[in-house]
């Protein structure tokens, strides 16, 4: 069973209420002899409910002091203190898959369930203008760092990449690296995966419309040129990472090697007006997008 205080409007719809009341259905009000397992320790209520139900032992994994402390609403006595004062002999076995129960309860994890939960198209698009500015805004208070560097534009950008995600290079180690590309396999610990996984999502779904044009923005930051892609084919949690890349696109490489000054200065103009008409039509369409 799960909580369902959110998707309910019901204050007691505590996943320990409602794995009693499912199994009641089944087995009787008397749950002698059950064993009741849960990711974090039941709350005073909870615990009341499990003396009732007759219930003989329970297991959980993350502690209620550590649920509030990741800022999730309980009162913080614990169920050992509720059943020593109701006299109760219910045994406790504590620290059950401990690491992978504190993911659930990962503030960044918990704020990405409440924005995915019910999430439509519409919403997600929003979000995605959001954490583009976001990000944007992270880049010019952090762009010293990054535009005077005399590296290769694809390592600068990938740096750019770690230093915003907080990652170090062994969770993202880089595969393969040419002139053109940098394609690397993140294994960090993303709270929007684990988000999508506790609600049953498609990350390739999400991720493509949520986040991957906010990143491609980030690195057009350093150069132009670059642009941010995924293989949505090799993408978490369908496979052991996500597959991504950073290119650098030539643009003035199909251009003929000039033979003298002024054709040198005619192939940059062209490339510059190209640039800046690209510019102008992105602008026209944002204008009609407005109108809308």
């Amino acid at each position: 069973s799960h909580d369902k205080e959110e998707t309910d409007n019901d204050p007691i719809s505590h996943a320990e209420i409602n794995a009693i009341r499912e199994a009641s259905c089944v087995s009787g009000k008397n749950l002698n002899n059950c064993l009741l397992v849960c990711t974090h320790e039941p709350c005073p209520m909870c615990a009341t409910a499990i003396i009732w139900a007759g219930i003989s032992e329970i297991a959980y994994g993350y502690s209620i002091k550590n649920v509030i402390q990741e800022g999730k609403n309980r009162i913080g006595i614990s169920c050992e203190e509720i059943f020593q004062r109701a006299g109760s002999s219910i045994r406790i076995t504590r620290g059950v898959l401990h690491e992978k129960c504190s993911i659930l309860y990962r503030k960044s994890v918990r704020n990405g369930i409440k924005k995915l939960r019910t999430a439509t198209q519409i919403d997600l698009e929003f979000l995605n203008r959001s954490l583009m500015k976001k990000r944007l805004d992270w880049f010019k208070k952090r762009s010293f760092v990054f535009k005077n560097k005399e590296k290769d534009l694809l390592e600068v950008a990938y740096e750019l990449l770690m230093d915003k995600l907080e990652i170090t290079p062994k969770e993202a180690p880089i595969k393969e690296k040419t002139r053109k590309r940098l394609l690397f396999h993140s294994m960090n610990f993303c709270p929007t995966l684990e988000a999508c996984k506790i609600l049953g999502l498609d990350t390739r779904y999400i991720c493509k419309i949520l986040n991957e044009t906010p990143t491609n923005m980030l690195v057009k930051q350093i150069d132009e040129r670059l642009s941010f892609h995924r293989n949505y084919e090799k993408l978490r949690p369908y496979c052991d990472y996500c597959e991504e890349m950073i290119l650098l696109n030539d643009w003035d490489e199909n251009v003929r090697e000039p033979t003298s000054h002024n054709s040198r200065f005619t192939a940059t103009f062209a490339l510059l007006t190209l640039r800046k008409l690209t510019v102008s039509l992105k602008a026209d369409l944002d204008i009609h997008s407005l109108s809308f």
